[in-house]
């Protein structure tokens, strides 16, 4: 945990799609301290006629959502933000304004871990 899902266009190159799931991972442990062995990315890609930005359709689609337990602190979360918006800028040419990043705490209870438990029986 945490897992990150990229909600991307579909035309998107494939070694583009192959970096921006390198780059989240590598955001993800460099900005929060997650164990690498621990971080799940995957990625999702969008038809054509399937977004609508700002009323527009034909625009260039690209958000992550990362889910993780809670208590990353206010400045882990902001860098973590930062890392994910600039990678995929900097990967898909698509303006850091027009990249979008959610970021969603569970509460220890509520998210499974390795052997069926709750990340709060599992000590975390």
């Amino acid at each position: 945990m945490p897992y990150v899902t990229i909600t991307a266009s579909q035309d998107i190159p494939a070694d583009q799609k192959k970096q921006l799931l390198q780059r989240a991972s590598d955001a993800v442990v460099d900005s929060i301290g997650a164990p690498l062995a621990s971080v799940r990315v995957m990625l999702h890609e969008l038809p054509d006629g399937h977004y609508l930005n700002a009323g527009q359709f034909g625009t260039k689609a690209l958000m992550f959502v990362v889910d993780f337990i809670e208590g990353r602190t206010e400045a882990q979360k902001a860098a973590l933000i930062a890392a994910l918006s600039k990678a995929g800028s900097d990967i898909t040419g698509i303006s850091e304004q027009e990249v979008r990043v959610r970021l969603i705490d569970f509460p220890k209870t509520n998210m499974g871990m390795a052997g069926g438990v709750s990340a709060l029986a599992a000590g975390r």
